[in-house]
Protein backbone atom coordinates (compact mmCIF):
# COMPACT_ATOMS: atom_id res chain seq x y z
CA UNK A 1 0.00 0.00 0.00
CA UNK A 2 2.79 2.38 0.90
CA UNK A 3 4.67 1.52 -2.28
CA UNK A 4 1.54 2.20 -4.31
CA UNK A 5 1.16 5.63 -2.72
CA UNK A 6 4.80 6.40 -3.38
CA UNK A 7 4.30 5.41 -7.02
CA UNK A 8 1.26 7.73 -7.28
CA UNK A 9 3.24 10.61 -5.77
CA UNK A 10 6.17 10.01 -8.11
CA UNK A 11 3.81 9.85 -11.10
CA UNK A 12 2.09 13.08 -10.09
CA UNK A 13 5.41 14.80 -9.49
CA UNK A 14 6.70 13.77 -12.91
CA UNK A 15 3.48 14.94 -14.54
CA UNK A 16 3.71 18.29 -12.79
CA UNK A 17 7.31 18.63 -13.88
CA UNK A 18 6.30 18.09 -17.50
CA UNK A 19 3.42 20.56 -17.21
CA UNK A 20 5.63 23.20 -15.62
CA UNK A 21 8.16 22.73 -18.41
CA UNK A 22 5.46 23.14 -21.02
CA UNK A 23 4.03 26.23 -19.32
CA UNK A 24 7.38 28.03 -19.01
CA UNK A 25 7.42 31.20 -21.14
CA UNK A 26 9.38 30.93 -24.40
CA UNK A 27 12.49 33.08 -24.80
CA UNK A 28 11.90 36.52 -26.25
CA UNK A 29 14.97 36.38 -28.48
CA UNK A 30 14.48 33.42 -30.80
CA UNK A 31 16.67 32.20 -33.59
CA UNK A 32 20.45 32.36 -33.95
CA UNK A 33 22.41 35.00 -32.09
CA UNK A 34 25.52 34.70 -34.24
CA UNK A 35 26.37 33.75 -37.80
CA UNK A 36 29.61 33.23 -39.69
CA UNK A 37 30.31 35.56 -42.60
CA UNK A 38 30.62 34.22 -46.11
CA UNK A 39 34.15 33.59 -47.28
CA UNK A 40 35.25 36.26 -49.78
CA UNK A 41 36.19 35.33 -53.32
CA UNK A 42 39.88 35.80 -53.99
CA UNK A 43 40.67 38.80 -56.19
CA UNK A 44 42.96 37.43 -58.85
CA UNK A 45 42.80 40.54 -61.00
CA UNK A 46 45.72 42.75 -60.00
CA UNK A 47 47.35 44.09 -63.16
CA UNK A 48 50.46 44.96 -61.13
CA UNK A 49 48.70 47.74 -59.17
CA UNK A 50 49.47 48.34 -55.51
CA UNK A 51 45.91 49.37 -54.61
CA UNK A 52 43.32 46.63 -54.40
CA UNK A 53 39.63 47.00 -53.76
CA UNK A 54 39.68 44.18 -51.21
CA UNK A 55 42.39 45.94 -49.17
CA UNK A 56 40.68 49.34 -49.04
CA UNK A 57 39.01 48.49 -45.72
CA UNK A 58 42.40 48.41 -44.03
CA UNK A 59 42.65 52.19 -44.20
CA UNK A 60 39.05 53.39 -43.96
CA UNK A 61 35.84 52.26 -42.34
CA UNK A 62 33.47 50.58 -44.73
CA UNK A 63 29.93 51.92 -44.98
CA UNK A 64 28.62 48.66 -46.43
CA UNK A 65 27.63 45.96 -43.98
CA UNK A 66 27.40 42.26 -44.61
CA UNK A 67 26.15 39.18 -42.81
CA UNK A 68 28.54 38.32 -40.00
CA UNK A 69 29.74 41.89 -39.38
CA UNK A 70 29.82 43.07 -35.77
CA UNK A 71 27.92 46.07 -34.39
CA UNK A 72 27.89 47.53 -30.90
CA UNK A 73 24.52 48.21 -29.30
CA UNK A 74 24.53 51.03 -26.76
CA UNK A 75 21.77 49.94 -24.36
CA UNK A 76 20.09 52.80 -22.55
CA UNK A 77 16.51 51.90 -21.78
CA UNK A 78 14.31 53.59 -19.20
CA UNK A 79 10.59 52.86 -18.96
CA UNK A 80 8.34 54.51 -16.40
CA UNK A 81 4.61 53.99 -16.09
CA UNK A 82 2.05 55.24 -13.61
CA UNK A 83 -1.65 54.57 -13.28
CA UNK A 84 -3.81 56.24 -10.64
CA UNK A 85 -7.56 56.13 -10.22
CA UNK A 86 -9.89 57.52 -7.57
CA UNK A 87 -13.61 56.87 -7.30
CA UNK A 88 -16.02 58.56 -4.91
CA UNK A 89 -19.81 58.63 -5.07
CA UNK A 90 -22.65 59.05 -2.63
CA UNK A 91 -26.42 59.04 -2.74
CA UNK A 92 -29.06 60.34 -0.28
CA UNK A 93 -32.71 59.31 -0.46
CA UNK A 94 -35.62 60.83 1.45
CA UNK A 95 -39.27 59.76 1.31
CA UNK A 96 -42.32 61.31 2.99
CA UNK A 97 -45.86 60.04 2.70
CA UNK A 98 -48.92 61.87 4.13
CA UNK A 99 -52.39 60.40 3.85
CA UNK A 100 -55.50 62.34 2.69
CA UNK A 101 -57.04 62.19 6.13
CA UNK A 102 -59.74 59.96 7.51
CA UNK A 103 -63.39 61.00 7.55
CA UNK A 104 -65.57 61.13 10.62
CA UNK A 105 -67.10 57.82 9.76
CA UNK A 106 -63.75 56.02 9.54
CA UNK A 107 -62.21 54.25 12.47
CA UNK A 108 -59.74 51.56 13.31
CA UNK A 109 -57.26 50.36 10.72
CA UNK A 110 -58.90 52.24 7.89
CA UNK A 111 -58.56 55.53 9.72
CA UNK A 112 -54.89 54.87 10.49
CA UNK A 113 -54.25 54.24 6.81
CA UNK A 114 -55.86 57.51 5.71
CA UNK A 115 -54.15 59.43 8.48
CA UNK A 116 -50.69 58.03 7.69
CA UNK A 117 -47.77 60.41 8.10
CA UNK A 118 -44.53 58.52 7.47
CA UNK A 119 -41.03 59.55 6.55
CA UNK A 120 -38.02 57.47 5.48
CA UNK A 121 -34.47 58.34 4.54
CA UNK A 122 -31.40 56.47 3.46
CA UNK A 123 -27.92 57.06 2.16
CA UNK A 124 -25.04 55.08 0.75
CA UNK A 125 -21.53 56.01 -0.30
CA UNK A 126 -18.56 54.39 -1.98
CA UNK A 127 -14.93 55.42 -2.10
CA UNK A 128 -12.11 53.63 -3.82
CA UNK A 129 -8.60 54.47 -4.90
CA UNK A 130 -5.72 52.64 -6.56
CA UNK A 131 -2.28 53.44 -7.84
CA UNK A 132 0.29 51.45 -9.80
CA UNK A 133 3.83 52.59 -10.48
CA UNK A 134 6.32 50.74 -12.65
CA UNK A 135 9.87 51.75 -13.43
CA UNK A 136 12.53 49.78 -15.32
CA UNK A 137 15.96 50.86 -16.46
CA UNK A 138 18.91 49.11 -18.05
CA UNK A 139 22.19 50.50 -19.33
CA UNK A 140 25.21 48.82 -20.86
CA UNK A 141 26.60 47.68 -24.18
CA UNK A 142 26.44 44.47 -26.17
CA UNK A 143 28.18 43.34 -29.34
CA UNK A 144 25.80 41.80 -31.87
CA UNK A 145 26.17 40.16 -35.27
CA UNK A 146 24.35 40.97 -38.48
CA UNK A 147 22.14 37.95 -39.09
CA UNK A 148 20.45 39.08 -42.28
CA UNK A 149 20.50 42.00 -44.72
CA UNK A 150 16.95 42.83 -45.79
CA UNK A 151 16.11 43.90 -49.36
CA UNK A 152 15.57 47.51 -48.26
CA UNK A 153 19.04 47.67 -46.67
CA UNK A 154 17.97 47.27 -43.05
CA UNK A 155 20.03 44.93 -40.91
CA UNK A 156 18.68 42.17 -38.68
CA UNK A 157 21.01 41.90 -35.69
CA UNK A 158 21.17 39.57 -32.70
CA UNK A 159 23.65 38.71 -29.99
CA UNK A 160 24.06 37.47 -26.47
CA UNK A 161 26.51 37.77 -23.61
CA UNK A 162 27.00 35.20 -20.87
CA UNK A 163 28.76 35.81 -17.59
CA UNK A 164 29.38 32.95 -15.15
CA UNK A 165 30.55 33.50 -11.61
CA UNK A 166 30.49 31.18 -8.59
CA UNK A 167 27.94 28.80 -10.08
CA UNK A 168 25.60 31.56 -11.32
CA UNK A 169 25.09 32.35 -15.00
CA UNK A 170 23.73 35.68 -16.22
CA UNK A 171 22.68 35.82 -19.87
CA UNK A 172 21.83 38.99 -21.79
CA UNK A 173 20.19 38.58 -25.20
CA UNK A 174 19.29 41.23 -27.77
CA UNK A 175 17.76 41.26 -31.24
CA UNK A 176 16.21 43.83 -33.55
CA UNK A 177 16.33 45.62 -36.89
CA UNK A 178 18.80 48.45 -37.54
CA UNK A 179 18.86 51.07 -40.25
CA UNK A 180 22.27 51.53 -41.81
CA UNK A 181 22.06 55.32 -41.47
CA UNK A 182 21.63 55.04 -37.69
CA UNK A 183 25.05 53.42 -37.29
CA UNK A 184 27.46 55.92 -35.76
CA UNK A 185 31.23 55.97 -35.87
CA UNK A 186 32.81 52.85 -34.49
CA UNK A 187 29.79 50.79 -35.63
CA UNK A 188 27.74 51.88 -32.61
CA UNK A 189 23.94 51.91 -32.61
CA UNK A 190 21.75 53.27 -29.84
CA UNK A 191 19.09 50.85 -28.60
CA UNK A 192 16.48 53.58 -29.03
CA UNK A 193 17.09 53.44 -32.81
CA UNK A 194 16.49 49.70 -33.08
CA UNK A 195 13.13 48.54 -34.43
CA UNK A 196 11.42 45.44 -33.08
CA UNK A 197 13.96 45.44 -30.26
CA UNK A 198 13.85 42.52 -27.86
CA UNK A 199 16.00 42.59 -24.77
CA UNK A 200 15.95 39.95 -22.08
CA UNK A 201 18.12 39.14 -19.10
CA UNK A 202 17.97 35.57 -17.81
CA UNK A 203 19.64 34.30 -14.67
CA UNK A 204 20.51 30.75 -13.80
CA UNK A 205 22.35 28.95 -11.05
CA UNK A 206 22.13 28.78 -7.28
CA UNK A 207 20.87 32.35 -6.81
CA UNK A 208 18.08 31.94 -9.39
CA UNK A 209 17.11 28.58 -7.90
CA UNK A 210 16.84 30.11 -4.42
CA UNK A 211 14.36 32.71 -5.71
CA UNK A 212 11.98 30.17 -7.24
CA UNK A 213 10.02 27.18 -6.01
CA UNK A 214 11.10 23.72 -7.05
CA UNK A 215 8.77 21.39 -8.91
CA UNK A 216 8.37 19.18 -5.82
CA UNK A 217 7.33 22.17 -3.72
CA UNK A 218 4.80 23.19 -6.36
CA UNK A 219 3.42 19.64 -6.43
CA UNK A 220 2.82 19.34 -2.68
CA UNK A 221 1.53 22.90 -2.51
CA UNK A 222 -1.12 22.11 -5.12
CA UNK A 223 -2.16 18.98 -3.20
CA UNK A 224 -2.26 20.48 0.28
CA UNK A 225 -4.01 23.72 -0.70
CA UNK A 226 -7.77 23.49 -0.38
CA UNK A 227 -8.72 27.17 -0.84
Amino acid sequence: MIQQRIAYVAYGAGLLCLLSACSSPPPMVQGPTSVRPAYPVANVENNGAIFRVSSAQLFEESTTHYVGDILKIDISESLTGSNKSTTSNSRDTALKQVGPGAGSSMSGLLASVFNINATASGSDSFKGSGQTDNSNSMTGSLMVSIIEVLPNGNLVVAGEKRIGMNGSINTLRFSGVVRARDIRGGNVVSSSNVADARLEQVGGGTVADANSQGWMQQFFRSILTFW
